[in-house]
């Protein structure tokens, strides 16, 4: 079984409005691009969404979720 299916509908959407709203409400404070290479997407994926409102494809919200739930955590090591 591959990764995907294994996650149910509902965590998917869940994470989806999670990540969207962050992006909406940090876009000014984040370098959109350097997150968009450390996932390897598309340039413009992140930025076409908070600028224009176009949806992120369903395969780049977990990788984003990963990166941003990282990127919010003040772990001190």
């Amino acid at each position: 079984m591959m990764q995907e299916e294994l996650v149910s509908p509902k965590k998917r959407q869940n994470d989806r409005k999670r990540v969207e709203k962050w992006l909406l409400n940090n876009h000014r404070y984040i370098n959109i691009t350097a997150i968009e290479k450390e996932i390897s997407a598309p340039k413009g994926l992140v930025q076409k969404f908070v600028k224009y409102d176009k949806k992120i494809n369903d395969k780049w919200i977990d990788p984003l979720f990963v990166v941003i739930k990282r990127f919010t955590t003040f772990n001190l090591r």
